[in-house]
């Protein structure tokens, strides 16, 4: 997959702009809060339909302008692409590809495939399970659009199902209400379940192997999925278990008015050396991790959509040393990626990786 070039106009602190990329490392330089990072967010939300940044759209329109434009072309596959994306203050989004009007916000995803990585990212690791849950979310809602169509229906049945617990607990009619929504509830996150339990001894054995070069044989890296229901069933015993596990709980999620036990509850645990990186590992095994973790997930979209993603390094340079930085760059050959820094001279680049570099200055990009 290759961007050719990017067109904006009044996203962000641009005016309009007009950017031709690189076929391999794209080099976005420059002081802070000058636009580099806008333009990051532009490629992932064309990836994904939304900002990684901020979920209020009139955020992205620029200030006393009503109307901002992010135009992508690309080629995944061999077959060209053109995305073109128009918010409108307090109005619905338009997307189109290739020139015809998609229905649904969530059409875009899977076309434009991406990889973000920034020193935010870090609370994967280090903060609690809703994180780790949105990792695995976004990841296989790009690679897989029928993951993300469960996952949604999922969401507003949990939405609906704990409405309904909190609305009268002394009302026992409401059981036969909530069978409804436990019918709905197991099929959709028994899917969801298996779906990450695959997903997870897939992506385990990529970050282990890339972690273990990272680290010089070091370090084993191990990821679990922890769910209530154990990985080794098929997706009717899932089903089975799962139905069976809401019946037995009814009582406590009357009690609490919340659902206890889903996909929504479980967690993705990560272990150096059968210690868990949270709460043991190190800075700097952290920070490596997290590496591994990217670059697997470059892999794996790989492996799903058949063309490398973009990928996006947004001033994670800054939290690298210089074994990191080196080790990233050797990786990503076959990558094109667009990295943001306060500084391109300080980066190690190896001799034989081709790059282009911009300067950003006050939402404008200069080709050097």
């Amino acid at each position: 997959m290759n961007i050719e070039s990017i067109f904006l106009l009044n996203f962000r602190n641009y005016g309009e702009q007009y950017i031709e990329l690189h076929p391999g490392l794209n080099i976005f330089y420059g002081d802070n809060a000058q636009g580099k990072t806008n333009i990051i967010e532009a490629v992932y939300l064309l990836t994904m339909g939304k900002s990684h940044r901020t979920n209020r759209y009139n955020e992205l329109v620029k200030f006393d302008e009503n109307t901002a434009r992010v135009s992508i072309k690309f080629t995944k596959n061999n077959y060209k692409y053109d995305i073109d994306y128009v918010l409108k203050r307090n109005k619905s989004k338009q997307i189109k590809i290739n020139g015809t009007r998609l229905n649904k916000l969530s059409d875009i995803i899977g076309n434009l495939n991406s990889v973000i990585f920034s020193p935010d990212h870090i609370k994967i690791i280090k903060d609690g399970p809703s994180e780790r849950r949105k990792f695995i979310d976004s990841l296989l809602s790009q690679a897989k659009p029928k993951y993300y169509y469960c996952l949604n229906q999922y969401l507003k049945v949990l939405s609906q199902r704990n409405f309904l617990l909190s609305s009268d607990k002394n009302n026992k009619s409401i059981e036969k209400v909530l069978d409804v929504w436990d019918n709905q509830l197991v099929e959709y996150g028994s899917r969801l379940i298996k779906e990450r339990q695959l997903f997870t001894k897939i992506i385990d054995k990529k970050a282990r192997e890339i972690n273990k070069e990272l680290s010089g044989g070091k370090e084993n890296l191990k990821i679990k999925y922890l769910s209530f229901i154990s990985d080794d069933k098929d997706i009717k015993d899932i089903k089975e278990e799962f139905y069976k596990k809401l019946l037995e709980s009814r009582s406590l999620d009357m009690r609490r008015s919340f659902t206890n036990y889903g996909p929504h509850r479980d967690e993705l645990i990560i272990y150096i050396n059968d210690k868990e990186v949270r709460n043991y590992g190190s800075q700097g095994q952290q920070r490596s991790v997290l590496l591994s973790l990217k670059l697997s997930e470059v892999e794996y979209i790989k492996d799903e959509k058949g063309s490398w993603p973009i990928l996006l390094l947004d001033d994670v340079f800054s939290e690298l040393d210089k074994t990191r930085q080196s080790f990233l760059i050797s990786f990503i050959k076959n990558v094109q990626v667009i990295l943001t820094c306060t500084d391109f001279e300080s980066l190690h680049l190896v001799n034989d990786v081709n790059y282009s570099v911009y300067n950003v200055r006050n939402g404008k990009v200069y080709r050097k």
